[in-house]
């Protein structure tokens, strides 16, 4: 019987003892305080619509050097039940990588705690340009924090990844298409003109067990707001059905979508004619979360010049009405030779339904003119990011050693070499390929890849290492043999009403390691040295453009052989429809 008891008292004492370290983050969760008052769903009303307006003065939470390009754009806010916040914002890049993502705490939504970076891109991989525009959304035990990038140089041809932590600082782990971890692979991959914009900029948002992802589309027919559903499973990407641009969102910036509880539909927040003083942001409506109205354009008490906004929301990208609500921004003076050089304010504003038709705009507001918000270059400055001086190592198999030297940047990104190389740890790494003495690294004489990871005063990053066979060739060589061409996308299914020109692309794999998407582009490969030809089994169905791009013709269905240089080929299958 005492056995028993004691029994009973230590498996007690066990559950308590897990639920106190699950909610103190030592189990990987992060400390936070959920809500638990969510509203009950019921069918919106058709007639009741939001009002908002800026209820009170911006609160700036960073300004650059008047001297030197800085930004933290287009944040991603997150409030909790205790009125504390977590926000993730676009930040300036480094060593070849346009952004990065950075992430800030405050225990009261106003005052916000130190800045580190907590997504940078993965080196010789799709997402290998830059880390922007989060979206950051909250449920099952994760973080998913969304993001844009390209393969492509100079700000085109974008498309949408996701990653995801227990806490909110990371570390995160990529989706690779399969699952979580290692390369990434995108969750909307943009296929249409390759000089434009495309996709990217994601927002989220949770009803019920659906997963809404939404995310611009900027092609050579305009710029449109997208959806993609799925569920809150472990690998949701794999369930995403997506329903393609549902929205044209005419000049407007980026949208950050939210779930209002109390009159269950779904609200978009866009900046309006960005970088300029007739500058706003614009509300839009649904009440099933794919079909959108505009709604008010709101400019009264902001700033001019503002772009890229972000709408707080709770964990789960709901919001109520009773709930403390507030727009992030970035923003500046207008004045030539302050592009890039951008703050961002946060401010509260006002949510109140209305019932009847939808308001018209008021063309005469116009927000406010701020100057003057410059910063100072810190006296003491802190790293909110670490690096090391390549972001991937290439070596050939029986190498004798490499030393690594670390770097940290500060919040201007100013650069730092690390002279304590104590205060540094490596960690995650393959130790049967490699092994680290110090910053110095040497092979064991393993063929293979391994990312090793590093930490540094509070600031984590990662690097490449790929150790190829004894008389291989290093990438960058200059004879590049052709090993594989596959295809990005194996299929598609297009309507013959459908504006939109989808295009048809390769991924080619060289003998120097080195790769590309190929598709008679010159941005990623010589057009002329590796010429693409597609060959269409039934031109009655189709016409493929010498880049890929597919022209419809009639109903019905056929093949496409795409070949490069006259060497290797794959097939894709175009299903058009009526």
């Amino acid at each position: 019987m005492k056995k028993t008891i004691l029994l009973v008292i230590i498996s007690f004492l066990l559950l308590f003892m897990s639920a106190v370290m699950t909610s103190c983050g030592l189990f990987g969760f992060d400390k936070i305080k959920l809500f638990d008052d969510e509203l009950p769903y019921r069918e919106p009303d058709p007639e009741v619509h939001l009002r908002v307006k800026a209820a009170d003065e911006p609160n700036i939470v960073y300004a650059p050097l008047y001297d030197r390009a800085g930004y933290r754009y287009g944040p991603s806010i997150i409030y909790y039940a205790d009125g504390s916040c977590d926000a993730w914002f676009s930040c300036t890049g480094s060593q070849g990588e346009w952004d990065w993502i950075s992430y800030r705490h405050s225990d009261d939504g106003i005052n916000f705690g130190d800045e580190k970076v907590v997504l940078t891109p993965n080196p010789d991989s799709m997402d290998y340009f830059s880390c922007c525009d989060p979206g950051v959304v909250y449920f099952g035990g994760y973080y998913y924090l969304g993001y844009t990038s390209t393969t492509f140089n100079g700000g085109v041809n974008n498309h949408v990844f996701v990653a995801r932590s227990r806490t909110p600082d990371g570390p995160f782990e990529k989706w690779n298409g399969s699952g979580w971890g290692g390369d990434p692979k995108p969750i909307v991959y943009y296929n249409e003109d390759e000089t434009k914009y495309g996709a990217g900029e994601p927002s989220f948002v949770v009803v019920g067990d659906t997963l809404y992802v939404y995310y611009t589309w900027t092609c050579g027919h305009g710029q449109f707001l997208g959806v993609a559903v799925g569920d809150t499973s472990e690998n949701w990407p794999l369930t995403l059905q997506d329903h393609g641009p549902v929205f044209n969102k005419k000049n407007w910036d980026s949208v950050d979508m939210i779930f209002l509880e109390d009159n269950c539909k779904f609200y978009g927040f866009c900046t309006s004619d960005r970088f300029s003083d007739k500058s706003g942001i614009t509300v839009i409506e649904s009440a099933d979360g794919v079909d959108f109205v505009e709604m008010e354009t709101f400019k009264n008490g902001l700033y001019q010049f503002l772009h890229n906004d972000g709408i707080a929301h709770r964990p789960d990208g709901h919001v109520q009405l009773k709930d403390r609500h507030f727009v992030g921004y970035g923003f500046s003076d207008g004045a030539n030779g302050n592009w890039g050089k951008w703050a961002t304010a946060f401010q509260e504003v006002s949510f109140e339904l209305y019932k009847g038709d939808i308001e018209e705009k008021d063309d005469s507001e116009i927000g406010e003119f701020c100057t003057g918000y410059f910063s100072k270059a810190p006296e003491d400055p802190k790293p909110i990011a670490v690096s090391t001086g390549n972001r991937i190592y290439n070596f050939i198999q029986y190498y004798s050693g490499e030393t690594i030297p670390v770097i940290w940047f500060d919040s201007n990104l100013s650069v730092y070499g690390v002279e304590d190389y104590s205060k540094v740890k490596f960690y995650g790494y393959d130790t049967s390929l490699i092994r680290l003495e110090g910053n110095s690294l040497y092979l064991t004489g393993k063929v293979g890849e391994t990312y090793v990871y590093l930490e540094y005063e509070g600031v984590r990053n990662f690097f490449k290492v790929r150790v190829y066979p004894s008389g291989d060739t290093l990438p960058g060589d200059y004879k590049k043999d052709i090993v594989s061409f596959d295809p990005v996308q194996d299929s598609f299914a297009v309507s013959k009403s459908d504006p939109h020109k989808y295009q048809i692309r390769g991924k080619v794999v060289f003998s120097d390691h080195t790769w590309a998407e190929a598709f008679n582009d010159n941005i990623m490969l010589d057009a002329k040295a590796y010429p693409v030809t597609f060959e269409v089994a039934d031109s009655s169905v189709i016409f493929v453009f010498s880049r890929g791009i597919i022209t419809p013709l009639s109903v019905g269905k056929t093949q496409v052989k795409v070949t490069i240089k006259g060497e290797k080929s794959f097939v894709v299958t175009v299903e058009v429809t009526d």
